[in-house]
C-alpha cells in the first residue's frame, strides 16, 4: 500500500489547472511534460523505465492490481501520489471512460546515437504523419513486428500527445522513437549500412519481391502526400502494395503492417 497520498478535492487546485493545460501541444513543450493516462500505458512506461514525476489517481476507478503496482513504484522512488475525487479526476482525464490513473512525466526524447542495433536491424521511418491515431498505431505496429527503432521525420503531430500514447497502447515507451531531420536520418542510415526502402504507389517493384533479410529501414509517408520528393531521391529502393479494389491507397499504418510482416516472414524463413 501507499505510504501516503495527498487528497485533492477542489477543481481550482493549481496542480489540476496545470495538468489540464497539458492537453495543448504548446503547453507540453513549455512545461516539457506530458500526461500518461491508463493502467496499461502507465505500466508500459514503468516497464520501459520512463521517468514519472507524479501519479494522480481516483480510488473509486482504480483497480487493485494497478494500485499495488504504482504503490510499489511510488514508495521505492519517493514519488508523490495525489488521490482525486471523481469530479476532479474527470476534469484532467481526456478519455470518456477512465480506469483511474494518470501520470505526469517528462517528454519522450531519444537520439539516433542511443539506438542499439542488432546485426540485421529493421527500422521504420515515418515522414510527415499528421494524425495522432495513425502515429500511435504505427508505433504499436512497429513494436508488434519486432522493429528495432522508429524514426520520425517532419512529424506534424506531437509524439507526446496523449492520443499518440493511447493509440500506441504504451508501445512508444518500449522501443526507441527518434525525431530528426531528413539529412540526419539518411546520414545515420548510410553510416550503419542500412538500406532505405520506400513504400510508394508509383514504385515498379512489388513489396514481396524485395529482400528484407538485409539491414532495412522501411519508409512510409504522410496520409495525403506520401513520401516527399526529397526523401524519394535518397531511397535505396521503392516498393508498392497492389490495390485490387476501388480505392487507390491504404491507411498508412495498415500499409506499414503489411510490409513489416513480410519482413518477418522472410527473416524467419531464412
Amino acid at each position: 500500500m501507499l505510504n501516503s497520498t495527498i487528497s485533492i478535492e477542489s477543481l481550482q487546485n493549481p496542480r489540476i489547472k496545470s495538468l489540464v493545460k497539458l492537453r495543448k501541444s504548446s503547453e507540453r513543450r513549455t512545461q516539457k511534460k506530458t500526461l500518461i493516462e491508463g493502467c496499461r500505458e502507465v505500466e508500459r512506461a514503468l516497464e520501459g523505465d520512463h521517468p514519472i514525476d507524479e501519479f494522480y489517481i481516483c480510488h473509486k476507478l482504480l483497480n487493485p492490481k494497478s494500485l499495488s503496482l504504482i504503490s510499489t513504484y511510488a514508495n521505492k522512488n519517493e514519488i508523490s501520489v495525489y488521490n482525486c475525487t471523481e469530479s476532479v479526476f474527470k476534469k484532467i482525464t481526456y478519455r470518456e471512460t477512465s480506469d483511474g490513473i494518470i501520470a505526469r512525466a517528462p517528454l519522450i526524447h531519444c537520439k539516433l546515437t542511443e539506438i542499439s542495433l542488432s546485426k540485421c536491424p529493421l527500422v521504420l521511418i515515418a515522414e510527415g504523419i499528421e494524425k495522432p491515431g495513425n502515429l500511435g498505431t504505427l508505433i504499436r505496429t512497429a513494436d508488434a513486428s519486432g522493429v528495432h527503432a522508429v524514426i520520425l521525420i517532419n512529424s506534424k503531430t506531437d509524439l507526446s500527445n496523449p492520443n499518440v500514447i493511447r493509440a500506441s497502447m504504451g508501445s512508444l515507451f518500449l522501443l526507441p522513437i527518434i525525431e530528426c531531420t531528413t539529412d540526419e536520418c539518411f546520414s545515420w542510415l548510410e553510416k550503419n549500412d542500412i538500406r532505405a526502402i520506400g513504400l510508394t504507389p508509383e514504385a515498379k517493384q512489388l513489396y514481396t519481391k524485395n529482400d528484407y533479410t538485409l539491414p532495412t529501414a522501411l519508409m512510409v509517408g504522410s496520409e495525403d502526400q506520401g513520401i516527399t520528393a526529397g526523401s524519394k531521391r535518397l531511397l535505396t529502393e521503392k516498393v508498392f502494395i497492389p490495390m485490387k479494389g476501388y480505392n487507390d491507397s491504404l491507411n498508412v499504418s495498415s500499409a506499414a503492417a503489411i510490409v513489416l510482416y513480410e519482413s518477418i516472414r522472410q527473416r524467419e524463413s531464412s
